[in-house]
C-alpha cells in the first residue's frame, strides 16, 4: 500500500513533532523555520511508513540534498532508532487544568507495560524462553483484551525496553535460529 502522509496526519503530528524535536526547525540544518518552508520528511525514505517516529520536519533543502548524502542519512537512521526506542509520545504527560492528574494514556501505557512484563516473566518461568513473535502477538493479545488497548509498535516498545542491556531477558536464537527471549544469564565479576 503507497499511502502518503495525510493531510489529516499533518495536522495531528505538527505539534508532536515540535515538541519531541526541540522546537520548530529544521531537524537536519537546525535553521528555524519561516511560516511555511517546511516538509515532513520520512527519516527511512520510505513515503508509506507513516509512523511518527518515522517523521522529522525538515527544509526542503536538506530534505534534497538528503538523497545523496550518507552523513544524513545516517543521522536519520539513528532519528529513526532513537524515536523507536523512546516511548516520547506515549509517556507525554498531559495534565488536566490545575489538577495534576495523569491522563488515561499514560494509565493504560503502565498497565500494559506491566502486563507484558508479567506475561514474559511466566512464560519463561515455565518454559525457559518464548519465540518473540508469539510474544509479540500473545502480548498485543493480552493488552488488548485487558485494558482495550495495545498496538505493536507499543509492545515491541515495551519488549525492547525489558529486553535492554540492564533488563531481565534477553533476545537471542535457538537450536533452530529462531528469535527468542529468555532470562537474562549474568555474569559473576
Amino acid at each position: 500500500m503507497n499511502k502518503n502522509l495525510s493531510p489529516a496526519l499533518k495536522k495531528k503530528y505538527f505539534q508532536l513533532l515540535i515538541e519531541r524535536d526541540d522546537g520548530f526547525k529544521c531537524f537536519y540544518c537546525k535553521k528555524d523555520f519561516a511560516y511555511d518552508d517546511y516538509i515532513y520528511d520520512h527519516l527511512n525514505n520510505n513515503r508509506s511508513d507513516n509512523r511518527l517516529e518515522n517523521i522529522v520536519l525538515a527544509c526542503q533543502s536538506c530534505n534534497n540534498k538528503k538523497t545523496t548524502d550518507t552523513d544524513m542519512q545516517k543521522q536519520a537512521m539513528q532519528k529513526l532508532k532513537q524515536n523507536e526506542e523512546s516511548n516520547f509520545m506515549r509517556e507525554r504527560k498531559f495534565v488536566k487544568e490545575n489538577l495534576g492528574e495523569v491522563s488515561a494514556e499514560i494509565e493504560i501505557n503502565t498497565k500494559n507495560y506491566d502486563i507484558v512484563k508479567e506475561y514474559l516473566t511466566k512464560e519463561i518461568e515455565k518454559n525457559g524462553a518464548i519465540e518473540y513473535s508469539n510474544a509479540l502477538h500473545s502480548s498485543v493479545y493480552t493488552c488488548k483484551t485487558k485494558t482495550g488497548h495495545g498496538s505493536q509498535q507499543s509492545v515491541r516498545n515495551y519488549i525492547s525496553t525489558l529486553t535492554s542491556s540492564v533488563a531481565p531477558f534477553a533476545i537471542t536464537r535457538d537450536d533452530d535460529k529462531k528469535k527468542v527471549i529468555a532470562k537474562r544469564m549474568v555474569v559473576a565479576t
